[in-house]
């Protein structure tokens, strides 16, 4: 196997891991395998006299917010073995194309698998193959300047537009990691964005008066009648004139 083609040092299931751990798988389909350059896929390969093994095998793979991919791979591209000066590789080499030969279907299937993982989600699992960007503590100790509190960052952040800075800023030191800090960063940076969102959504409140709050005066609005005036008649007289006018009203002496 030439050196080109892809490592097996990064095993199915710890691809599988990393990948479902980031939370960015939407959708995966497969594997299915084909014999000959034309033909149906079929999920199921079945060996005969005449064919010992599929010649492709192929998976779907949707990451969140992308279009779906599809990825094959050719029997041939992983067949070859390329003898190298490091022996025990070379026999590591011929176990691994053995083994395929016995169990085409499950090992084939699991190469395509992998292979797709690390097409499709090349940022997530470049920290497990050692191929990472430097991450943001490495690049700020050789420039000088202090590493980015990112979870700081993201507990102080009040707008859509701060959040959405910060996970750019996240990404391009490929700060979400396959391992559990990276897990948690993201997780945490989702749950404020939501809060975020959520709390820009809400209606903003109406001031009401309290009603049992003092009131000094009570304005009188505009183009309100005067109260009508209310009959006196039942309230003695206050004077002698008053008196006298009673009196003469009742048929009384003066």
């Amino acid at each position: 196997m030439s050196e080109s083609t892809e490592s097996k040092s990064l095993n199915v299931e710890t691809a599988r891991a990393a990948v479902l751990a980031s939370g960015e798988l939407e959708a995966f389909e497969g594997p299915y395998f084909r014999t000959g350059r034309v033909g149906d896929w079929d999920s199921v390969f079945l060996a005969d006299a005449d064919h010992t093994h599929p010649d492709f095998a192929r998976v779907i793979v949707t990451r969140r917010g992308q279009a779906a991919r599809e990825i094959a791979i050719g029997w041939a591209d992983y067949a070859e073995i390329i003898e190298g000066d490091d022996e025990a590789r070379n026999a590591a080499e011929r176990e691994w194309v053995g083994t395929r030969g016995r169990k085409p279907m499950a090992i084939f299937g699991a190469e395509a698998e992998r292979h797709a993982y690390r097409v499709v989600f090349a940022d997530v699992l470049a920290p497990l193959l050692g191929r990472a960007a430097a991450p943001a503590a490495a690049a700020a100790a050789v420039g000088g300047a202090p590493a980015r509190d990112f979870a700081a960052e993201i507990a102080a952040a009040k707008t859509p537009a701060q959040i959405g800075a910060i996970d750019n800023a996240i990404r391009a030191v490929r700060g979400y990691t396959a391992d559990k800090s990276g897990t948690d960063l993201h997780l945490l940076w989702k749950n404020r964005r939501r809060e975020i969102l959520a709390a820009a959504a809400e209606p903003a409140a109406e001031s009401t008066p309290d009603a049992w709050a003092p009131v000094d005066h009570v304005e009188r609005p505009t183009g309100e009648t005067a109260p009508r005036a209310v009959p006196r008649d039942h309230l003695p007289p206050q004077n002698r004139a008053g008196r006298r006018a009673a009196a003469r009203k009742k048929g009384g002496r003066r």
